[in-house]
């Protein structure tokens, strides 16, 4: 399974905020959203980072409310990692494992066209295995089949 097929599955709906919003607008956007991360981007578009409830926890815990108070861009993750839609969910899952993140931006010729998040590819994965757990039944219940 690719990433492209988490996209289509979940939709092309990619929340964006500039730099520039103060972290207490990031946190209304998200919770009105229900969602647990923003794609962080310039002026122009292009990507700067990931704000989540991670790095707004981390930032209430080292600045206390005064966080609210600062940019997208002084608590999000810069340079985070991304994933094309070609690149398999068990890539995915990897980086998000060794990076220690819980979401992706899904970058297409320099475009961000999705996120995704941990649990989107867990999803992914448990119906992949799902699937072949059936076809494997459906082999075994075949007349004369028989498993070497």
């Amino acid at each position: 399974m690719r990433v492209q097929d988490v996209i289509k599955t979940k939709g092309h709906d990619v929340i964006k905020v500039v730099e520039t919003i103060k972290v207490a607008q990031a946190v209304r956007v998200m919770q009105e959203r229900a969602i647990g991360a923003l794609v962080v981007v310039a002026p122009g578009g292009e990507l700067k980072g990931v704000i989540s409830e991670r790095e707004i926890v981390a930032a209430l815990a080292r600045h206390g409310k005064a966080a609210l108070q600062l940019r997208a861009s002084e608590v999000m993750l810069a340079d985070c990692p991304v994933v094309t839609p070609m690149d398999s969910v068990h890539d995915a899952m990897a980086i998000m494992t060794a990076q220690r993140v819980r979401h992706l931006p899904v970058m297409m010729n320099a475009s961000v066209i999705g996120l995704i998040s941990i649990g989107d590819t867990v999803k992914a994965r448990l119906s992949e295995k799902i699937a072949e757990n059936l076809v494997l039944r459906d082999i075994a219940r075949w007349p004369n089949a028989s498993v070497a």
